[in-house]
């Protein structure tokens, strides 16, 4: 590609292309006249650790780091490829406050605003676009599944009439089934469970999550699916209220929510991250509805759930 403005220093010649970069990110470009490679910049990338790095045991360069891992950090000769491991008791990239966050080279406001945005259904891309940082689709995903298991639904304390209902998910041709208990007057989700099957023992591990020992009387209000009998049967406590088809929309309102977000994820790669992304999905649709769908406090309360934890 002609360049007019930059020029080799060698011979002032201005026909030149880019070539590339150096191993520091530093543009390089080629002279066509004098064969010369040259850059404007020599600036060298900044080291991840502060300590020095080790020496090779073979040729006696300095190493370079290979890969970071939990339990220790990989390095690697450049010019023999000779190996070695040194323990991450180390200074990290970025010092953060948590340990939980200790692996996170960016700050915790940013890991939180894209936990909260892909559970209102913003795709991966999207989410890095609006960051306004360097950092790949792949890293946020890497984020969310950290993230997802350090919070826990918010559970009214006073909640006396709810609503049941399950929604269908496929994963490879396979029937997998979301269960929800939303609060009648807060609209809020207090229960939830995934399963393999919709019959009268997940209505029971369903309702065990949300009454645990509460001998509490209860309202319940469900469709006229069969399992639902199991109520009856193991809860005496509990008032069943059978409704049509289409009438239940407490629960309704916030499958059409899930299905929104599974359609934008479009599907899941792993069943086995269902109960988490649903775990985190209910902790987000809480919040919002608390905070009036602000992100900013939504993002504080989760903060502060994490620093209390």
């Amino acid at each position: 590609m002609q360049n007019s403005v930059v020029s080799c220093p060698k011979c002032g010649s201005t026909n030149i292309y880019k070539n590339g970069h150096d191993k520091y990110g530093n543009q390089q470009y080629f002279c066509k006249d004098c064969k010369r490679t040259f850059r404007l910049v020599h600036s060298k990338k900044h080291k991840l650790f502060s300590f020095p790095y080790p020496k090779c045991p073979v040729c006696g360069k300095t190493m370079q780091i290979h890969k970071i891992k939990k339990a220790f950090v990989k390095f690697r000769c450049r010019s023999c490829h000779t190996r070695d491991e040194i323990p991450t008791n180390l200074p990290q990239f970025v010092p953060l406050p948590f340990d939980s966050f200790k692996f996170f080279r960016f700050p915790i406001f940013i890991v939180l605003k894209a936990f909260v945005l892909y559970f209102k259904a913003v795709s991966l891309r999207s989410i890095r676009d609006s960051l306004n940082i360097k950092v790949s689709h792949v890293a946020i995903y890497k984020w969310i599944l950290k993230l997802s298991c350090f919070f826990s639904i918010l559970v009214p304390v006073d909640a006396f009439k709810v609503h049941g209902d399950e929604t269908v998910v496929l994963f490879k041709s396979k029937k997998y089934y979301v269960w929800f208990l939303v609060e009648h007057d807060s609209n809020l989700i207090v229960a939830w469970h995934v399963s393999k099957y919709r019959d009268m023992g997940q209505v029971k591990i369903l309702l065990e999550k949300f009454f645990g020992n509460n001998e509490r009387e209860i309202e319940l209000i469900t469709d006229g699916l069969g399992a639902y009998g199991a109520v009856k049967i193991l809860y005496k406590n509990i008032n069943h209220i059978v409704v049509r088809l289409g009438q239940n929309n407490q629960c309704e309102s916030k499958f059409s929510l899930f299905q929104d977000f599974v359609r934008a994820k479009r599907g899941f790669k792993n069943i086995d991250n269902l109960p988490m992304y649903v775990n985190s999905f209910c902790v987000v649709r809480n919040l919002l509805k608390l905070n009036g769908n602000d992100i900013a406090r939504v993002m504080s309360v989760l903060l502060s759930s994490i620093t209390t934890s």
